[in-house]
């Protein structure tokens, strides 16, 4: 039905001699989404996609946390940063002529839909999505752990025993979402530590419903 409507569209433009545009459909963004802000250098990834009311939002790793409006694609506006700290922002989609929020993550080389956000308790298994290494799997080592950085004290996040690389997305245990990626130590090979922010402390925080496929 929509290919017979456009077909229409264009007939009645040649008729007429009017121009024949064609609308696209809006784009998928969610998890795995790249978001930045074009001339200042702010560029952070999309972790989980959120909902309150018929709003969208997204939740993003670090690195727009200056930006005021962000973008994704094609120079495209995506929505402004409502909220947020210097380690996860929570961004507005506001443009949904040109995006829909999606309820799964972007990996690079496939996609993993989100179910849900039960935490994984001490000593379960996790993994580290990345677009550059690829997923990478351990365990939860420690709740509630507080990390201090110059810009102050973080609280409330999550340890584990998976190194932390460029290109890191979200952590997620199986479907379940679990965290935002905040830092790390260690390497690869041996004694790595990494942290994040839990999801569901950020979604109650603001009022937010994780979006769910």
């Amino acid at each position: 039905m929509r290919r017979l409507l456009a077909t229409l569209t264009v007939l009645v433009a040649c008729l007429f001699g009017l121009p024949a545009t064609a609308h696209a459909d809006p784009a998928p963004i969610g998890g795995g989404s790249i978001l930045f802000t074009p001339g200042n250098g702010a560029r952070c990834t999309a972790a989980f996609a959120a909902r309150a009311g018929s709003t969208g939002y997204l939740l993003t790793g670090p690195g727009c946390a200056g930006a005021t409006q962000l973008y994704s694609g094609n120079d495209v506006l995506v929505g402004p940063r409502v909220a947020g700290t210097d380690w996860y922002s929570v961004v507005r989609v506001t443009n949904t002529a040109a995006w829909t929020l999606v309820p799964w993550i972007d990996t690079g080389a496939g996609r993993i839909t989100i179910r849900g956000s039960r935490p994984t308790p001490v000593g379960g298994s996790i993994c580290l999505i990345s677009r550059t290494a690829g997923p990478r799997c351990g365990t939860v080592t420690a709740l509630n752990q507080t990390i201090n950085f110059p810009q102050g004290p973080i609280t409330g996040l999550t340890r584990t025993n998976i190194c932390l690389e460029p290109g890191a997305i979200a952590f997620v245990s199986g479907e379940a979402a679990q965290g935002i990626p905040v830092g790390g130590s260690g390497s690869c090979s041996v004694g790595a530590v990494s942290y994040f922010q839990p999801v569901n402390r950020i979604l109650a925080t603001y009022g937010l419903t994780l979006l769910t496929g």
